[in-house]
């Protein structure tokens, strides 16, 4: 009989995070993931967290994980490396995940690396370091560029040591939030802005989800919207403009949206306007053709245009009309084979209108 209840149980935790909270699979909003290719950069080769930049159209910032030095590295949206950048005098222990935003002074773009994995639960601070988005050198793209300007944010969880990969901005309040990794119900935190940059700050626990393992996270451009990834599962809420965002950890039930399951992926962010989503990987030593590629997985109801809940051809034809007449752009292909295998999927085609109603609006 002890058998049985353990194969139940196994078979419930495949089903549900937890007891109390059921999965329901979102297909409608997110389309099936595109490859974008092969991250370039040989030194990007564990990468734990990705941020979309704020300060530039076509950048995505990365880091790697454990063992490299205190290092970010600029790549383009179809993986290809654009710069490094090395924060001086400062010892990379445990990073885990970057975040990209608003920060202290406004109108000026930030980015936030969490140096707080602890797989052995054995360091009581923690670390999240903030600085200004730096400038690209596109022109000397393997030179190391040196950021000595930096703040450094320590801060302690209430509850005891913690392993945590998640690292959340909210964009309007700048408040931070971790998501823990290991517990069978995850905790989230609070670093309320401003954060100290000279005393430890205190974490304060608002929340848990019915999560366990992890890896990564992001809150949209305009806080509104939260992915939170796992090892085979990227978890979706959506809350109202003017709601509180505690308002995420209300939902009793789970939203699931499309995703590839990567060997050792934990890197998540969303794309600029929230118009979808990226994922990349690590590159497991041990596996031969292990190179890690960028994902990405569009929005689909973003261009529903007549409102019917679907995209499709009506949709598609809509947005040529309202093109119709414009100046042509000589930099998006007619047609976006993005992956280049000779074919065009509906992923592909969403991405290439999205650049194309983006650039037409912004002349």
């Amino acid at each position: 009989m002890k058998k049985y209840r353990i194969v139940i149980l196994f078979a419930l935790m495949l089903v549900y995070p937890s007891y109390g909270s059921m999965v329901h699979e979102n297909t409608k909003t997110f389309g099936q993931s595109v490859d974008l290719g092969i991250v370039e950069y040989d030194a990007l080769n564990e990468a734990s967290g990705i941020a979309m930049s704020r300060r530039y159209t076509n950048v995505l910032w990365s880091h790697n994980d454990s063992g490299d030095e205190s290092r970010i590295y600029a790549m383009s949206m179809q993986g290809n490396h654009f710069d490094v950048f090395q924060l001086k005098g400062i010892e990379a222990i445990d990073w885990e995940d970057i975040a990209c935003g608003p920060g202290p002074v406004t109108g000026t773009s930030y980015l936030y690396i969490a140096d707080m994995g602890d797989n052995k639960a054995k360091r009581k601070i923690k670390y999240i370091y903030r600085f200004q988005e730096p400038e690209i050198h596109q022109s000397i793209p393997k030179k190391i560029h040196w950021i000595s300007t930096f703040e450094r944010i320590a801060f302690e969880y209430p509850d005891g040591l913690r392993d945590a990969e998640t690292l959340l901005l909210e964009p309007n309040s700048c408040d931070l939030y971790i998501v823990s990794k290991r517990e069978e119900q995850v905790g989230i935190y609070r670093l309320k802005y401003p954060q100290s940059t000279q005393t430890v700050n205190h974490a304060e626990k608002i929340a848990i989800l019915p999560l366990t393992w992890t890896v990564g996270g992001d809150l949209s451009p305009d806080g509104n919207e939260l992915l939170i990834k796992t090892e085979s599962t990227v978890y979706y809420w959506k809350k109202e403009v003017q709601a509180s965002i505690s308002t995420f950890f209300e939902t009793p039930n789970l939203v699931s949206v499309p995703y590839v399951q990567e060997l050792q992926g934990e890197a998540i962010c969303w794309f600029r306007q929230s118009m979808g989503y990226f994922t990349v990987s690590e590159e497991p030593w041990r596996i031969e053709n292990n190179a890690a590629h960028l994902y990405f997985y569009p929005r689909l109801t973003i261009l529903d245009i007549n409102q019917d809940h679907q995209f499709d051809i009506a949709d598609i034809m809509h947005c040529f009309e309202c093109i119709a007449g414009q100046s042509a752009i000589p930099d998006l292909p007619i047609f976006p084979d993005i992956n280049h295998n000779g074919q065009l999927c509906i992923e592909e085609l969403i991405y290439g209108l999205q650049f194309l109603i983006q650039r037409v609006n912004n002349n």
